[in-house]
């Protein structure tokens, strides 16, 4: 089991990590606090696991773990580290990890592999969130930002590895949650490229196209896309939009927007419901919805959720970018984009678009409906 493994090797680990991020930290100055942040998630990444080896349900709740996480952001701000030391400090503890149990001959299962990469993408998100909680994004240079890149593409890359070499070895079979573990991380590295893609873009080049864009079409493309995703997690994308409703604008920043959504209600809405997509119009706007069934949000935190790297709910892969980029790309198409809670059930993201002439002679026809 690696939690034993983990239990027994604690102090070569834990040496091994600092000598990794001393080299990292480019002499930087350190505090009680900053060094007690490793060690702590290390002990909660033994419990976590020593859950899953007992059979017990992952946890949700991570109040306590993302406190300290989030301390640990904080201070590490306060010490002048960067926002990719930050990161790549939390990545040397799982490299030393995999290191030592490789010289040691300890096996990981893929399950055990998916954890500790779960846990270590929700201690990135939430330190993260500590280091930038009065950042905007725009303040974080790109050499940061290109290492947030690297890191979620290395953690989805290591274990799409690992999941095709034991496809490839025979040790399990093409059908089993293994292989589903390598589809699910090659869509990740998809996703997080477009979303990449689509903020470097909008960083560097404030030039929008103006066309006529039917809003069918951005939809049917996401659809294709996000299809699969949805299938997977037992959800089913409901499309209500009107087939010939157009709006002037940038087709790729208004695909980039409308995808960030809609991969956004997957992740967050409950096996078995459906997420739907649907357009309205009124006299001055043509309004895209994105309806997801997460559950609600707390009282007062929607408009938290278009802040860079926070995220809504316990799943943290990724770092929280996808509605800010969102929200970007709506506004360089003249567009406000805007979220209202459905306490208990879910949240309605509305992008509402200025009337054009276009839109105007659609509005009266009729919508197109299908799941």
């Amino acid at each position: 089991m690696l939690y034993e493994f983990l239990i027994t090797n604690r102090d070569k680990i834990l040496a091994s990590t600092r000598r990794k991020a001393n080299d990292l930290s480019e002499n930087r100055p350190v505090s009680e606090e900053s060094e007690r942040g490793l060690p702590r998630f290390y002990d909660h990444l033994v419990v976590e696991l020593r859950r899953e080896a007992r059979g017990k349900p992952k946890r949700t709740d991570r109040k306590h773990g993302a406190m300290s996480t989030l301390r640990h952001g904080r201070e590490l701000s306060r010490l002048g580290y960067t926002v990719s030391q930050v990161v790549h400090g939390y990545g040397v503890l799982c490299q030393a990890i995999t290191e030592i149990a490789g010289k040691e001959r300890a096996h990981i299962t893929a399950a055990e592999f998916s954890t500790l990469n779960l846990c270590l993408d929700q201690a990135i998100a939430e330190a993260v969130t500590g280091f930038t909680k009065d950042a905007r994004l725009e303040d974080v240079d790109s050499a940061e930002r290109m290492g947030f890149l690297v890191h979620e593409l290395r953690n989805a890359l290591a274990a799409a590895i690992v999941a095709h070499s034991m496809v490839e070895k025979g040790v399990v079979g093409t059908g089993g949650s293994t292989n589903a573990l390598l589809k699910r991380n090659l869509n990740r590295m998809r996703d997080i490229l477009d979303r990449s893609f689509a903020e470097v873009r909008m960083h560097n080049d404030k030039e929008v196209g103006r066309e006529a864009v039917r809003l069918i079409d951005v939809v049917e493309e996401v659809e294709a896309t996000a299809g699969e995703e949805a299938r997977a997690k037992d959800l089913t994308i409901e499309v209500e939009v009107e087939s010939a409703l157009t709006i002037v604008g940038d087709r790729n920043y208004l695909i980039s927007a409308v995808s960030n959504l809609v991969q956004n209600a997957i992740k967050y809405s409950r096996p078995g419901e459906a997420v739907i997509v649907r357009s309205r119009a009124t006299e001055k706007s043509v309004i895209l919805e994105v309806e997801d069934r997460c559950g609600g949000l707390p009282k007062g935190k929607a408009e938290e959720l278009f802040k860079p790297y926070v995220q809504k709910g316990s799943d943290r892969s990724g770092l929280g970018l996808g509605l800010t980029i969102s929200r970007q790309a709506v506004a360089l198409n003249g567009g406000v984009l805007s979220v209202r809670d459905l306490p208990g059930k879910g949240c309605v993201f509305s992008i509402a678009f200025p009337r054009s002439g276009a839109a105007s002679r659609a509005a009266a026809r009729p919508v197109a409906t299908r799941s």
